[in-house]
């Protein structure tokens, strides 16, 4: 059978649909909590019209059928300072079965039409079941960064940590939230995770953003000492897409101070945060986080199912000199 590598153009999203419907289904039957109309093509087709009329993608064919597509959204100052390109889940896939050798085939080809057009951070986003497709990139020199994970919204069986006190956030109390929230993103930029932290949290950042309809925190006490919060928001920023859907909401921060770890307090947290999005409605709940944060995936692999795992490769600057 002869393959064939073109580009990606509007004859293909059909069937580009069709692959992704494919993929989304059988991610979803891993996570049947996923939002089932987040799986469809009249869903995901503007978005990958949207992509191919800005961003080179490419398409294999074999025998005239598609195979395997990739395309992605150009970024400004992506992750550096210069222009890059992320590969959201819906923006490639495959149904040959060789997703080790197809992806490795199309990365070899748009690698270098992104670069050629000073794209210099290239990421993507894989569906959790795509190991093979995973693999490639690997090989390719990309590294992981982040899990997207989900879980319904239901009862969270926890007892209050001896001495421990939780209570949702009060506007008084945004002062107290504000030196953990520092802490929590310095935890961040130390080692492993290495994330910057150049412009600290400011306390009329902070208040802004939790003012905002949707925004909410709990926090933790131990007497009148603040050593734990979580907070949330209508949907998370830089999350992967099948996480949304009807009734979501999303966990975009949380921190224990380190000497109360261990406690069951961050587990409580969480559970107070299931009673209320029992109380207004929600059905699910999605968060992303750093896999190069072992607190991190320690604590909410434990609670919500994977969907999605990113990765990214920063190529060095002077091969923009070299092309």
């Amino acid at each position: 059978m002869l393959m064939n590598i073109e580009d990606l153009d509007a004859s293909h999203l059909k069937e580009a649909c069709g692959i992704f419907e494919a993929a989304f289904r059988k991610e979803r039957c891993d996570a049947p909590i996923l939002d089932e109309t987040f799986g469809t093509a009249a869903r995901v087709m503007p978005k990958l019209l949207s992509c191919i009329e800005k961003t080179p993608g490419v398409a294999v064919t074999e025998n005239g059928k598609l195979v395997a597509y990739m395309t992605g959204i150009q970024i400004e100052k992506f992750l550096s300072p210069h222009r890059g390109v992320y590969s959201p889940e819906w923006a490639h896939g495959s149904i040959a079965g060789n997703d080790f050798e197809l992806y490795r085939l199309m990365y070899r080809e748009l690698g270098q039409r992104w670069v050629e057009n000073g794209c210099i951070t290239h990421a993507i986003n894989f569906m959790n079941h795509s190991v093979d497709a995973w693999n490639a990139f690997v090989w390719n020199g990309f590294g992981g960064i982040c899990f997207d994970a989900i879980r319904p919204v239901e009862k969270l069986n926890a007892e209050i940590p001896g001495g421990i006190r939780i209570s949702q956030l009060e506007e008084k109390d945004i002062a107290f939230l504000l030196p953990l929230v520092d802490a929590s993103a310095r935890h961040l930029a130390a080692s492993p995770s290495f994330v910057p932290y150049t412009e600290p949290e400011t306390l009329d950042a902070l208040s802004e953003a939790l003012k905002t309809p949707g925004n909410h925190a709990w926090m933790a006490w131990s007497g009148s000492e603040p050593v734990g919060y979580m907070k949330v928001t209508p949907a998370g920023n830089g999350a992967a897409w099948i996480v949304n859907g009807e009734r979501k909401f999303a966990i975009n921060g949380a921190y224990v101070n380190p000497e109360f770890r261990g406690r069951g307090i961050a587990r409580h947290l969480l559970s107070s945060i299931m009673d209320w999005g029992l109380e207004q409605g929600f059905a699910r709940c999605s968060v992303d986080f750093e896999m190069t944060n072992p607190e991190a995936c320690g604590f909410w692999l434990k609670h919500f199912r994977p969907v999605c795992r990113s990765m990214v490769r920063r190529l060095d600057e002077d091969i923009l000199k070299t092309i």
